[in-house]
């Protein structure tokens, strides 16, 4: 059901998390029916763009990665989307006793890899490295997914609206720190030789 789940959400999300939160999908459920073909969309994507189609940035010349150095680059994101979740999760659920909310993990990982959803998705555009296009449909991507983040707190958490609002906006914090904190972690490794090598 999850991969249902997550293409009804972007339709009807209301109904859809009401739905989420009867089926009590355990965290193996939600890594294996949803997670691990999902989260894989943007790393397989941006491979592809970044070893067969590649990008120009401002001098019409076009770019690309070495096969070996990009497939490096997608396993190395591909685990860090799984474990990212899952640290989201934990958060998510140390965080909820503030707002009388008392979820399993199993919930806090639906709650965190369903809102994704929109995310997962337009990372396809990855394979087509058009920087303004990507940037446009990055940005609908991320309202979408805040607007699914907002909406599925209080069905999940089973708390009213005003208490979600503002447990959503502490999730929606989390997140953007954990973002930065993985940018920073990208340029540590980067400085120690380990970043992208371009074909020559």
């Amino acid at each position: 059901m999850s991969l249902t789940n997550a293409i009804a959400l972007l339709y009807g999300p209301s109904q859809e998390w009401q739905k989420i939160s009867e089926q009590k999908q355990s965290i193996s459920h939600i890594y294996l029916t949803f997670l691990i073909f999902f989260a894989a969309i943007p790393p397989v994507s941006a491979f592809i763009g970044a070893t067969y189609v590649g990008w120009s940035v401002g001098d019409g010349a076009t770019h690309k990665l070495t096969s070996d150095s990009a497939l490096y680059l997608s396993i190395v994101a591909y685990f860090a989307i799984l474990v990212a979740v899952f640290v989201i999760s934990a958060f998510i659920q140390w965080m909820a006793k503030t707002y009388g909310a008392a979820p399993s993990l199993a919930e806090c990982v639906n709650l965190t890899a369903y809102s994704c959803t929109p995310l997962f998705l337009v990372g396809i555009l990855g394979s087509f490295p058009i920087l303004w296009l990507d940037m446009l449909f990055s940005l609908i991507a991320i309202a979408m997914a805040v607007n699914l983040l907002y909406k599925g707190v209080p069905k999940i958490m089973g708390i009213n609206q005003e208490k979600g609002f503002l447990f959503a906006s502490s999730i929606l914090t989390v997140c953007m720190v954990s973002l930065v904190g993985m940018l920073a972690i990208t340029i540590v490794f980067w400085g120690s030789g380990l970043s992208p090598v371009f074909t020559s």
